[in-house]
């Protein structure tokens, strides 16, 4: 009987050591990791839709994206915009949009795909972190009011909205834009490399912005 007690003793003193043991051995990779860690996924995603004829438009988009990679920890989508899904959206937490400029306006196609995104798809645009961008044939071709007509949309879709930033390295100064745009009509063809980093620009900033308010 006594035999019987010790060995039933012994076997408790050993169960209770070995979940000591397990207690103080340090998780594994193996272990799931909170939401926003960089181990399950992205900290931002951020979807570039553009409209474009000639290509002029596409290229700052993609300069778009180029800044947006400068961010760690982003992923981004390029996508036309009538080729963007609700799942497109719904997924991304900034949208950049960009166009070019038609007799001082938005496309008239770009202007009824974006009222298709409320009105046929549904979108919720809440709280997504926003920027535009433009193209024009002239120096005045109205560029800057359509970069404004995209953050307009935005804002009435509850997004947020920011643009690029620049400093003067001379001065000290600091200013924000209200979004990139590129002269590409005669005057000054194609999109040139000043164009672009104002794209590249536009980009990362929503970019960062986009991981700082997610917390990441």
């Amino acid at each position: 009987m006594k035999h019987h007690i010790l060995r039933s003793c012994l076997l408790l003193l050993v169960l209770l050591l070995c979940g000591l043991a397990l207690a103080r051995t340090p998780a594994t990779s193996n272990s799931i990791s909170p939401p926003g860690n960089s181990l399950t996924g992205p900290s931002a995603r951020i979807l570039v839709v553009y409209y474009s004829r000639t290509g002029n438009t596409e290229q700052m988009a993609r300069g778009v994206i180029e800044g947006a990679k400068r961010v760690p920890g982003v992923v981004t989508k390029l996508r036309k915009a009538n080729e963007a899904s609700k799942e497109d959206f719904d997924t991304a937490d900034g949208i950049i949009l960009g166009c070019p400029t038609y007799f001082a306006n938005l496309p008239g196609e770009m202007k009824a795909i974006m009222d298709n995104w409320n009105w046929k798809m549904k979108v919720d645009f809440t709280d997504k972190v926003g920027g535009a961008f433009a193209t024009a044939g002239g120096q005045v071709g109205g560029q800057g009011h359509v970069v404004v007509s995209l953050l307009l949309f935005m804002l009435n879709n509850r997004m947020i909205v920011a643009g690029p930033l620049y400093h003067n390295e001379v001065s000290g100064s600091i200013w924000g834009e209200s979004g990139a745009a590129a002269i590409t009509g005669p005057l000054d063809p194609g999109v040139s490399d000043k164009e672009l980093d104002a794209a590249q620009r536009l980009g990362e900033r929503i970019a960062r912005i986009t991981k700082k308010i997610k917390g990441s």
